[in-house]
């Protein structure tokens, strides 16, 4: 019986900590916001369930109180393992951790801490505010622009402390009433040219940043003309000129719809080029077996494996990889390297889509050999036509087959999609195009499409009536010269 007051981070799934990724992974319930990234979700096990309980100004899903009250039901009703409430940035920074933890005790929980990366450190040094500096701001002071239901600002003392302050001022929740913020800070000595920097979406490849003065900022304000989420970082510090270094795809919004982890992994890689990624794994892998059809793969005399996850099967089948006595024959880098991470060295690589496949084999395949495909139960066409049609003695094997599967969050996701836009979708086979359409509808108007394959690109085209972007080659590399 014990919770976990767990912080995400801020933006980028790269800012979880190992600790963190720990508890998702261990937890029977996730008790998340809506400022999380809704990636993290997809690292817990099959048997989590969760609990959106977001809150929007004017739009709350549950009540603090509500939400204390979900945090004891579930604790009590678990015997084993435990439940995570998941808040982005850090739970102890203007997240209500501390209120959660003392309701908690209260009602004789066992709970824990795992701090996260928040938002007024991780978002100032992504767009190059140092939050302290030794010859101009010693200090820095977290507060909150965001006052308790009832209190007026313009009474408060904290401002006068605020204003007098000499480091950086990181205000969170304050862009709504900033105007009447910056009435107070200017009314009790802060001058009207004190430097003032507006971060948005901070630790995302989106960030952006709004320089300018004191009153300058607050005017703009008043106009509404201060996006939402930021923090407002206030003080000398603020106008120093640094310049992270960028990604080539910075700030490019993209969804990945591929299944776990393959979705995970190309998603944080497109990161690291600045990009703001949201996997989309709506199809996930089942196991089939081939019964004593297993038998013709070890004995085949060309065995082509075609995806990532059938490479992985491969070895599941083989149980000891020297009975495979036929070459091997992959597609793409992606391929090869689980196949190599299988204690498998391919023969041959087809560099491109299924089309490339078929042409390698007709170029090396004799008649009256035996060539088995260990892969997914739908796969192309093509390549088996091409070997058959040099005579070659074709087997088919299903080793596993995708089903359609639920995402966590993607009501999150959704929102996110909504309020910054998306400029990429990117499908990785047609079964998840039309599992997309099924699902989600017509992508956004916005969005480029992005096929993983020729194939996949004629089944996107029919689906969505979009001419997509084909990729040159099923790997990174390829997703990364179509994205730019």
């Amino acid at each position: 019986m014990k919770v976990w007051l767990v912080g995400a981070g801020c933006g980028s799934p790269g800012f979880l900590t190992a600790a963190a990724a720990e508890c998702i992974r261990s937890a029977d319930d996730i008790v998340y916001d809506r400022l999380i990234h809704p990636d993290l979700l997809q690292l817990a096990s099959p048997g989590c369930r969760f609990h959106l309980v977001g809150k929007r100004e004017s739009a709350h899903t549950l009540t603090q109180d509500g939400i204390n009250a979900l945090l004891v039901e579930l604790a009590r009703a678990r015997d084993s393992g435990g439940v995570v409430r998941l808040k982005g940035g850090d739970p102890f920074v203007f997240g209500r951790g501390g209120e959660e933890a003392e309701f908690l005790e209260r009602n004789g929980v066992l709970w824990e801490a795992v701090p996260g990366v928040t938002s007024a450190l991780g978002g100032a040094i992504g767009v190059g505010i140092p939050a302290t500096h030794r010859e101009d701001a010693s200090s820095l002071i977290l507060a909150t622009g965001h006052r308790r239901s009832g209190e007026d600002a313009s009474d408060d003392d904290h401002w006068k402390e605020l204003a007098q302050a000499r480091g950086t001022v990181a205000l969170y929740m304050g862009t709504s009433n900033f105007s009447a913020v910056a009435e107070c800070l200017l009314r009790f000595g802060r001058p009207p040219q004190t430097p003032v920097s507006v971060v948005t979406w901070g630790g995302w490849g989106r960030a952006a940043r709004i320089d300018g003065r004191l009153g300058e900022i607050a005017a703009r304000a008043a106009r509404g003309e201060i996006p939402s989420p930021s923090v407002i970082y206030i003080g000398v510090s603020t106008s120093r000129a640094l310049h992270p270094d960028r990604g080539i795809l910075a700030g490019m919004q993209a969804v990945i719809c591929r299944p776990y982890p393959e979705c995970w992994e190309t998603g944080r890689a497109l990161e690291k080029l600045s990009a703001d990624c949201y996997g989309l794994p709506l199809l996930s892998a089942e196991d089939i077996d081939p019964g004593p059809a297993a038998e013709e793969i070890m004995n085949a005399d060309w065995l082509v494996v075609t995806s990532p996850r059938g490479a992985v099967r491969l070895r599941a089948l083989a149980r000891d990889v020297r009975r495979i006595r036929g070459r091997v024959v992959s597609i793409g880098a992606g391929t090869t390297s689980a196949l190599a991470a299988a204690g498998i060295m391919p023969e041959l690589e087809a560099r491109g889509d299924s089309a490339k496949l078929a042409d390698l084999l007709q170029g090396h395949v004799c008649g009256g050999e035996t060539v088995v495909f260990a892969r997914n139960e739908r796969g192309a066409d093509a390549p088996v036509r091409a070997s058959e049609d040099v005579g070659a003695r074709v087997i088919v094997i299903p080793t596993y087959r995708m089903k359609s599967r639920d995402v966590p969050g993607l009501e999150v996701m959704k929102e996110q999609w909504g309020a910054c836009g998306v400029d990429a979708v990117v499908f990785g086979s047609s079964a998840l195009a039309e599992e997309y359409a099924r699902v989600i509808g017509a992508p956004p108007a916005s969005a480029a499409l992005v096929a993983w394959g020729r194939a996949c690109g004629r089944t996107v085209g029919k689906l969505f009536g979009v001419t997509p972007v084909v990729m040159n080659t099923p790997d990174l590399s390829g997703l990364i010269e179509a994205l730019t």
